[in-house]
């Protein structure tokens, strides 16, 4: 039995919404992603218009891994779902639920139409967790729940989902987590860590949904805690065991250079920059999911579908002697290591350390990819999980205006600062429309120097000189009026704190013009 585009429609949303989700994103065309949309507005559900697709589905994932639901991003066939692949191979490499539905060319259709018809499911499966079809056969409400499970199923991510209504659906492969670690593989993992003198552990994504239950067994451990990017906040800023972040540079080296074992817990080897693991100690690792490379040499896995139980399993009775404030000293020292590379004008330090000044308590943060990130990561005081958000996995560039926007709308009543290159922020600069037409409270902070500073900084001779990587000045602030934001342009720390005096309950854009000489610095510290 075959079902009209609008009943499967209505079942796929059905399927969304009793996932947790209520909002759906994208740009639609005039095939059945109407219907969808429709269905949802039915349903009750809220469906957002970015302006490119790409950003759709980052706004969408940001708000699926900020619910912890996974939200539905839909687009157009042909250019629509090509578009979308940036912002698909995002949350699948960042760990962020999303479901991706497109328009196709209908199957039985495809040898008379040529027009717009590409293989999607094709293009969509190496950038996803699953890619198929969702027909309109008997099999329907069974996929479309599937779909949803397998993107909120850890390590998280993106499936897609041809949306063929005269179709027969194809069905994913659910794998669920198992505890594979034996009592003899736990009991190893607690012999190291009672054997260790001097342990560090290594917080990563995989730790966030246990984030308060991982805190507590850290405490109670005692020892110093390196976090990545994304598991940032895990341990509060101004935490005595906070010893830095975790990158796979050599920043991070003082603390683990000291170590005889390391213990991993939740680390997604998805996160470290591609350097080589340096460090000769035993390894323990703990996580949900299986390793994504053999990046981390664990001489003890352990995959176990609780995180935070095991946890307390192998570091109960454990021992150390680290000084209490060890963490507290490491971190202070990397920032005093970095803050050396300050030019002494109005440079990224500065601007980063203002905005982390004069931000409200409780202010989402997010980052784009581009050399502005090595100024703000490292001393922005994220005081929870998700509080700081950057593309990691991907580290695309332009993630961090439309994940502005997926935090706002998930976050409401807290403000957002969106902190981006010229860039980044020139890949998405029609969502500064989105900001200002959903009145969103995002502060939107252009770390303004008219170029792709991190690739200038790698740059050799022969390659292409200015002309690669130098743009014509842009007045962003000109631009984030013209939309209807505030907007104001900085020239200097004064000129920055006094536009950050008020302002953060309404959207609006400062273009920080800042000078860009300690990139260089920034980098050869924090990687060598």
């Amino acid at each position: 039995m075959k079902f009209p585009a609008r009943n499967v429609a209505e079942v796929l949303v059905d399927a969304v919404r009793r996932g947790g989700s209520d909002t759906v994103f994208g740009v639609p065309g005039g095939g059945p992603n109407l219907a969808l949309i429709g269905a949802a507005e039915k349903a009750g559900l809220r469906f957002v218009l970015s302006h490119g697709e790409t950003a759709a589905a980052i706004t969408a994932s940001t708000y699926g891994l900020l619910t912890g639901a996974p939200s539905m991003a839909v687009a157009t066939r042909g250019p629509g779902a090509a578009s979308t692949v940036n912002g698909v191979a995002q949350a699948t490499l960042d760990r962020a639920p999303l479901v991706f539905v497109s328009d196709c060319v209908p199957s039985s259709e495809t040898e008379r139409v040529a027009h717009q018809r590409i293989d999607q499911v094709a293009l969509m499966t190496p950038v996803t967790k699953w890619s198929g079809r969702l027909g309109g056969d008997g099999a329907t409400d069974d996929v479309a729940g599937a779909a949803v499970e397998v993107a909120a199923t850890p390590p998280r991510g993106a499936v897609h989902l041809d949306f063929d209504p005269g179709a027969t659906s194809s069905r994913p492969a659910l794998r669920p987590i198992v505890d594979s670690s034996s009592d003899d593989d736990v009991g190893r993992a607690r012999a190291l860590l009672a054997a260790a003198t001097f342990p560090v552990v290594i917080v990563g994504v995989g730790a966030v949904d246990a984030a308060d239950r991982v805190r507590r067994t850290l405490e109670a451990f005692g020892c110093p805690v390196l976090t990545t990017y994304q598991a940032a906040g895990v341990l509060p800023e101004g935490h005595s065991q906070l010893a830095g972040l975790y990158t796979g540079g050599i920043i991070e080296d003082r603390v683990l250079d000291l170590a005889d074992l390391i213990l991993t817990v939740g680390l997604d080897t998805v996160e470290p920059i591609p350097a080589p693991w340096r460090q000769t100690v035993p390894v323990v690792s703990i996580d949900v999911a299986a390793p994504a490379s053999t990046f981390v040499p664990a001489v003890v896995a352990l995959r176990t579908p609780s995180l935070a139980d095991t946890l307390e399993q192998v570091t109960t009775g454990a021992g150390h002697e680290w000084a209490p404030d060890a963490g507290a000293s490491a971190m202070a020292e990397a920032r005093a290591a970095l803050l050396e590379c300050s030019c002494g004008t109005f440079g990224p330090l500065e601007l980063s350390n203002a905005v982390a000044r004069h931000a409200p308590k409780g202010t989402i943060a997010t980052v784009d990819a581009g050399a502005h990130f090595l100024a703000v990561m490292p001393f922005w005081p994220a005081m929870t999980a998700n509080s700081l958000l950057i593309s990691n996995g991907l580290a695309t560039m332009g993630f961090a205006l439309p994940a502005a926007i997926g935090a706002a709308l998930a976050r409401p009543g807290h403000p957002v600062v969106c902190m981006t290159g010229d860039g980044g922020l020139g890949m998405t600069l029609a969502e500064l429309e989105t900001v200002a037409r959903l009145e969103l409270p995002i502060t939107v902070i252009v770390f303004d120097d008219a170029a792709l500073s991190l690739i200038e900084i790698k740059q050799q001779a022969a390659q292409g000189g200015h002309g690669a990587v130098r743009y014509t000045p842009m007045d962003f602030a000109a631009i984030g009026r013209a939309v209807g934001l505030g907007a104001a342009s900085v020239d200097s720390v004064a000129e920055l704190e006094s536009a950050l005096s008020d302002g953060w309950d309404r959207g609006r854009v400062i273009d920080a013009r800042i000078d860009a000489a300690s990139y260089a610095a920034l980098l050869k510290t924090t990687r060598g």
